[in-house]
C-alpha cells in the first residue's frame, strides 16, 4: 500500500527549507511512501507573513530567535544555510507589495509548471536559491535560475507558469492548507494527521510507519 504524504509550504521559509531536507532524508528509507509537495502562496490583501495569512502576528522576539534557532538546526543536521540579514527582508517586501504577483504565487506556479518528473529537482532549485545563493524566489530571474539548476528550459518553465492549470493548481493547493486548518509551514499531512514544524518530522515519519509503509 501506497501512503500518500502532503506537505505544505513556502520558498522564502527557513523552517520550511529545513524541515523538507529532514523530511526527504527520512522518507528515503521508505519506499512504500509518496512524498506530495504542495506549495501555497500568501494572498497580498492577507500580509506578508505566514502569521499574517492566518490572521495572526508575530511578536517583536520571533524573528531573532528564528535565526538563532534556523542556525542551530543547520548545524546539527549539517544542511547548507544562509540566513539573509532581516533588512533585505524588507526591501523585498517593498518590492512584493508592487509585484504583479502574490506572496510566493510566481515560485508555487512554476512548480505546477513543471513536468511531474521535473518538479522534485526544481523544488529542491528554489530552496537552494533562497537559502544557500542568498536569492529572491519571487523574483522572475532566480526563477529561471532554478529552472537551469534543475535542468528544465527557463523560457519554457515562464511561458508555462502564466497557464490556467498552473494558476489553479496554486489555489487550490492554498484551498487545501486551509481547509485542513494547517497552522503554518513546513505542513506534513499523514493520513489526515497534521504534524507542523522541522521538529515534527520524525512524528511524520512514524504515522508512515503505523500505517504500514516501513523500512523494506
Amino acid at each position: 500500500m501506497t501512503v500518500l504524504v502532503y506537505s505544505y509550504t513556502i520558498y522564502h521559509s527557513p523552517n520550511a527549507y529545513l524541515g523538507s531536507v529532514l523530511l526527504r532524508r527520512a522518507l528515503a528509507s521508505l519506499p512504500a511512501v509518496r512524498l506530495i509537495r504542495r506549495p501555497i502562496y500568501i494572498p497580498r490583501e492577507r500580509g506578508v507573513l505566514v502569521a499574517e495569512l492566518l490572521g495572526g502576528k508575530e511578536n517583536r522576539n520571533v524573528g531573532s530567535y528564528l535565526r538563532e534557532d534556523c542556525r542551530r538546526w543547520s548545524e546539527r543536521h549539517s544542511i547548507p544555510f544562509v540566513h539573509p540579514d532581516p533588512e533585505v527582508f524588507r526591501q523585498r517586501a517593498e518590492r512584493w507589495a508592487k509585484s504583479a504577483f502574490h506572496r510566493e504565487e510566481l515560485p508555487a506556479r512554476a512548480f505546477y509548471a513543471a513536468d511531474g518528473d521535473r518538479r522534485d529537482d526544481l523544488d529542491r532549485a528554489m530552496f537552494e536559491a533562497a537559502w544557500v545563493g542568498g536569492l529572491d524566489v519571487n523574483e522572475p530571474e532566480t526563477i529561471r535560475w532554478a529552472a537551469q539548476r534543475a535542468d528544465i528550459d527557463p523560457d519554457d518553465l515562464m511561458a508555462r507558469l502564466a497557464e490556467p492549470g498552473p494558476v489553479g493548481e496554486a489555489r487550490a493547493a492554498l484551498a487545501e492548507f486551509e481547509r485542513l486548518r494547517c497552522p503554518g509551514v513546513p505542513t506534513v499531512v499523514v493520513n489526515g494527521q497534521r504534524y507542523f514544524g522541522k521538529d515534527r518530522v520524525d512524528w511524520a515519519v512514524e504515522g508512515c510507519c503505523r500505517t504500514g509503509a516501513g523500512p523494506a
